[in-house]
């Protein structure tokens, strides 16, 4: 699967997980979170974009931004968890 499959079914799918068969440490994954809207400091609220998110083997998230390879050249994006690829 590409980056551009992955963020299609990501984004029909929230509950869907994401990784990379390159990926050699098991229990990474990426996840694509819907549209939200937040309040600034302001009390004004605003659209968050939709944002792809990244749980590493340290147990953190963080907003995921896939290198160059990740987006234009991977193929080897499945839905799932790293460790665990896909039967």
């Amino acid at each position: 699967m590409t980056w551009s499959d992955l963020l299609r079914r990501g984004t029909a799918d929230p509950t869907l997980t994401f990784a990379r068969a390159k990926w050699t440490q098991a229990g990474k994954f990426v996840w694509v979170e819907p549209r939200a809207t937040v309040t600034a400091p302001t009390g004004a609220q605003y659209p968050l974009c939709t944002t792809v998110y990244f749980k590493d083997v340290d147990d953190v998230v963080k907003p995921y931004l896939p290198s160059m390879d990740g987006m234009t050249e991977a193929d080897d994006w499945y839905v799932g968890v790293s460790g665990r690829p896909p039967e």
